[in-house]
C-alpha cells in the first residue's frame, strides 16, 4: 500500500513538470464534455479542451480505465489568426500505470509545442453506466470556465445531487427537452486545488470541494434511485458469492460446537481479522465489485470489498443474515446519502443478530464487533440486500463511551524548583485508537518510545520517564514519572505558579487554532486531576473556577487549596463533534482560547507568615 502511494506521487510529479524541468502551469479557457447517453446503457464523452497561450513546451495526460474506457479520434488545433488549424503528426504517448494494485489504468500524454492558443479535442468511450457517477467542479488547473451538457434518452432519468456548492463563485444548471432526449446544461466557475496524484484516479481523499454526484436510470426506476443502485450491484456481486468445500470445512472446524450466533460472528470475525491480509488500491468497477469469495480464501488477502464479501457468505452459511454495504468514510469527499458510486469509497459487512443491524469492518485491524466503526461513525451506508437496498445512518459514540481520565501526583522540590511525581492515564472506548493504530506493527519498545513521545507533548514538553503501557481490546492504561520544571518562580514572600503542563484538550492535534476540516477522531469526555504538594506552607486563597459551555461542548476548570501545602487543579472537558467544521469552528477555537489564558495565568501563593 506504501509502495503504491509513493508511485503514485512520483508518477504526479512527472505529470506536474515538463520535459525542461519547471513546473507546468496549463492555464484552460474553457473544458467542455458532451456526455451522450446511449440506449443501451454506454456512454461516450467528447471533451474540448481550450488552453491559453502557453510559453513552453507541455504535457496534457488523460487518464483512462482500459477495463472499461477507449479514448478515439484525438486531436491537436492550433490558432492561426482567427481559426483552429489541424496539427498532423501529434505526439502521443501511451504509458502504463505501474502500480501493485492498479492493473487497468493507462495515461495518454499529448506534448504541446509552444503556441499562442491550442485546443484538444478527444472521446471517451465507455461500456458502464453507472460508472457516470460524478461530475467534478474543481481542477488542479486554472480553468476559467467549465461546462458539462448531458444528453440523456428519453428512456432515461437523470438525477444528481452537488455537494459543496457554497464554495463555487458562479453555477448554472438548465435542462431542454426534445422528442426523444433531454439535454442538461452545467456550467461553473470550477475551484482550483492543489495538486493531488488521487485526484487522476477519481479517489477524493480529504478534499471539500464542490462536486456532482450523478446516477443515469432507466425511466421504470423513475423516483426509486436507490432501488436501481442496490439491484445493479446484487446483479454484479451475484457471480462472487458462494463457498467450495475448502472454505467451508475451515468455518465448520472454527465454529464446532458453537450455537450462539453470536461467538460464530466473532469468532469468524476475528479469523478475517487476523489471517487474511488488507491490499489496496482499487480503481474503476475493481472498486466496488468484489473477488469471488472463494478467491479471497485461497489468497487469504483482499480490499475491503473483498473481505468483507467473504466475511458476509461465511456468516449466511452459518445461518446469520448478512449482506455487505457502500460506505463512505470520515476521509472521503461526501456522505454516502445518495444512490451513487461517488458516493462512497468503501464496503463493510453487515450482520444482523436478533434483528438487530452488527457493523463489521474487517479492514480495521482495531474495530471490535458491536461497536461503531470509527472511520464510518455517524455518516451513511447502503445497504446492499434482495429488498431493494436501505440506507443507514450509523450511530456514533457519545462521550460518556470514550472517557479519557489523568491522575497526576506531584511534589516541588524548595531548592530546584523542579516538581516530580507520577502520572496515570486511561483511555476507554476509542478514544484511545490513535495510539492503539501506532501500537498495531511495534514492538514492544517502539511502541514505549512512541508513547513517551506523545505523553511529552501532551504535558507541553516536560520530562517522561519509566513509562508503563497495558493496551487491551478496550482500554489502554499508561503510567509513568514526570518531571516539570520552570513552573515555580520566587519573588520575595510570593511564589508564581503555572499550571501550563496539565493535559492538553486535544491530543490529536498540536495546533493551537484548528482548522475547518479537522478530524478529532470521536467524541470524548476528558478528565483531568491533578494534585501539587508545594515545599513551604502558603496562604489560604479563594477557588478559582473557570466555566464554559456551549451546545455539543463544555470546558469546567477548577483550582483549590484543601490544605496549607496541596493545590489541585482538575478540569473536565466534553467535545461531543467528529470533525471542527463550520458550525463548531468558533466553538472548538474559544475553548482552546480560553483553556489557554487559564493555564498561562500564573497563580499567586502568599507565603504563610
Amino acid at each position: 500500500m506504501q509502495t503504491s502511494f509513493i508511485k503514485l506521487t512520483l508518477l504526479a510529479t512527472y505529470l506536474f513538470f515538463s520535459t525542461q524541468g519547471v513546473a507546468q502551469n496549463i492555464a484552460i479557457k474553457t473544458r467542455s464534455e458532451h456526455v451522450l447517453i446511449h440506449k443501451d446503457s454506454s456512454f461516450t464523452k467528447t471533451v474540448t479542451i481550450l488552453l491559453k497561450e502557453n510559453k513552453e513546451t507541455i504535457t496534457y495526460p488523460i487518464f483512462y480505465d482500459t477495463e472499461l474506457e477507449r479514448i478515439t479520434d484525438i486531436k491537436v488545433y492550433v490558432k492561426k489568426g482567427k481559426r483552429f488549424k489541424l496539427v498532423k503528426n501529434t505526439i502521443i504517448n501511451e504509458e502504463d500505470v505501474e502500480l501493485d494494485y492498479i492493473a487497468s489504468k493507462k495515461i495518454k500524454s499529448i506534448t504541446l509545442p509552444y503556441q499562442s492558443e491550442t485546443k484538444i479535442v478527444y472521446s471517451i468511450k465507455c461500456k458502464e453506466l453507472m460508472y457516470f457517477s460524478d461530475l467534478h467542479f474543481f481542477s488542479y488547473n486554472e480553468i476559467d470556465s467549465l461546462k458539462y451538457q448531458i444528453s440523456v434518452p428519453n428512456t432515461f432519468r437523470f438525477i444528481h445531487n452537488t455537494i459543496h456548492k457554497d464554495s463555487l463563485k458562479h453555477m448554472t444548471i438548465d435542462s431542454i427537452k426534445s422528442d426523444n432526449h433531454t439535454k442538461w446544461n452545467i456550467e461553473v466557475v470550477p475551484v482550483k486545488v492543489k495538486p493531488d496524484p488521487l485526484l487522476f484516479f477519481r479517489v477524493y481523499k480529504n478534499i471539500r470541494e464542490p462536486l456532482m454526484r450523478t446516477l443515469i436510470i432507466p425511466k421504470t426506476y423513475e423516483g426509486n434511485e436507490r432501488k436501481y443502485l442496490n439491484d445493479w450491484y446484487l446483479q454484479k456481486a451475484e457471480t462472487k458469492k458462494g463457498l467450495n468445500y475448502a472454505a467451508i470445512r475451515k468455518i465448520d472446524e472454527l465454529t464446532k460446537g458453537i450455537s450462539d450466533p453470536k461467538k460464530i460472528m466473532t469468532i469468524l470475525y476475528k479469523y478475517v481479522h487476523n489471517n487474511f491480509k488488507y491490499v489496496a488500491i482499487e480503481i474503476g468497477m475493481g472498486a466496488f465489485i468484489p473477488t469471488h469469495a472463494n478467491e479471497v480464501f485461497t489468497n487469504k488477502q483482499g480490499d475491503c470489498k473483498d473481505l468483507s464479501n467473504f466475511l458476509s457468505e461465511a456468516l449466511n452459511y452459518k445461518g446469520i443474515k448478512s449482506y455487505i454495504a457502500l460506505a463512505a468514510t470520515f476521509d472521503h469527499i461526501s456522505d454516502c446519502d445518495f444512490p451513487s458510486l461517488s458516493s462512497a469509497n468503501h464496503v463493510i459487512c453487515l450482520a444482523y443478530i436478533d434483528g438487530k443491524p452488527i457493523l463489521l469492518d474487517p479492514t480495521d485491524p482495531i474495530h471490535l464487533s458491536e461497536t461503531p466503526v470509527q472511520s464510518i461513525q455517524q455518516r451513511s451506508i447502503l445497504i446492499i440486500n434482495p429488498d431493494g437496498g436501505e440506507f443507514y445512518k450509523v450511530p456514533g459514540f457519545s462521550p460518556k463511551k470514550n472517557v479519557i481520565s489523568y491522575e497526576i501526583d506531584l511534589e516541588a522540590n524548595s531548592n530546584t524548583m523542579v516538581m516530580d511525581g507520577e502520572f496515570k492515564v486511561n483511555y476507554n472506548g476509542i478514544s484511545g485508537n490513535f495510539l492503539k493504530y501506532g501500537f498495531m506493527y511495534s514492538s514492544d519498545r517502539e511502541a514505549n518510545k512512541l508513547a513517551k513521545k506523545h505523553y511529552e507533548s501532551v504535558f507541553g514538553n516536560q520530562s517522561i520517564s519509566d513509562l508503563k503501557i497495558n493496551h487491551q481490546s478496550r482500554v489502554i492504561e499508561s503510567e509513568g514519572k514526570i518531571s516539570a520544571n520552570g513552573k515555580i518562580f520566587k519573588d520575595g514572600d510570593k511564589k508564581f505558579f503555572f499550571i501550563d503542563f496539565l493535559p492538553k484538550l486535544f491530543e490529536t492535534e498540536d495546533r493551537e487554532t484548528l482548522l475547518e476540516g479537522t478530524h478529532i477522531g470521536s467524541p470524548f469526555s476528558k478528565k483531568v486531576s491533578s494534585t501539587i504538594k508545594m515545599s513551604e506552607p502558603f496562604q489560604e486563597f479563594n477557588p478559582i473556577e473557570h466555566s464554559f459551555s456551549f451546545e455539543g461542548a463544555s470546558l469546567i476548570v477548577k483550582i483549590s487549596n484543601p490544605s496549607e501545602f496541596t493545590i489541585e487543579c482538575t478540569y473536565e472537558f466534553v467535545f461531543d463533534y467528529i470533525f471542527v467544521e463550520k458550525e463548531n469552528l468558533e466553538i472548538a477555537n474559544k475553548l482552546l482560547t480560553s483553556f489557554k489564558k487559564i493555564i498561562n495565568d500564573p497563580i499567586i501563593l502568599q507565603k504563610k507568615s
